[in-house]
């Protein structure tokens, strides 16, 4: 059966490509995080920085994971690190930079950029290099 030219199969491929012990941490760290400040218990550096360190390399699986499976139909292909950079960088314009001047809730932070870039080095380097 396929639907819009894609084959279940292939989308089950796509899932079970999503479902990798890291990218799993990364979900599993963020509901903590997230449960914990609802709860009004905040972890002090995990609240702060670790949600923003697994923010790119979480979208670039997803995105990497879609490319793979879904457009090139190559499980080899791979990010280039300048590709993960720009990715940080936009995520860090957005956040850190333009947000803050329309919303109260969210801040400019310096060390949030070093968090962006640290992750996108460590899904280039690490995260994508073993999936």
């Amino acid at each position: 059966m396929r639907i819009a030219g894609i084959s279940i199969g292939h989308c089950i491929r796509t899932l079970k490509s999503l479902s990798d012990p890291l990218f799993c941490g990364y979900f599993a760290a963020w509901l903590l995080i997230h449960i914990c400040r609802w709860a009004h218990y905040p972890i002090p550096l995990l609240n702060n920085w670790l949600t923003d360190f697994l923010f790119v390399p979480a979208v670039a699986h997803i995105a990497l994971t879609l490319t793979q499976q879904l457009f090139l139909r190559n499980p080899a292909y791979r990010y280039p690190l300048h590709f993960l950079l720009l990715a940080a960088l936009y995520v860090s314009i957005v956040f850190e930079i333009v947000l803050p001047r329309y919303y109260s809730f969210t801040t400019g932070d310096p060390v949030d950029v070093i968090c962006y870039f640290a992750g996108a080095f460590f899904y280039f380097g690490v995260h994508q290099r073993i999936k």
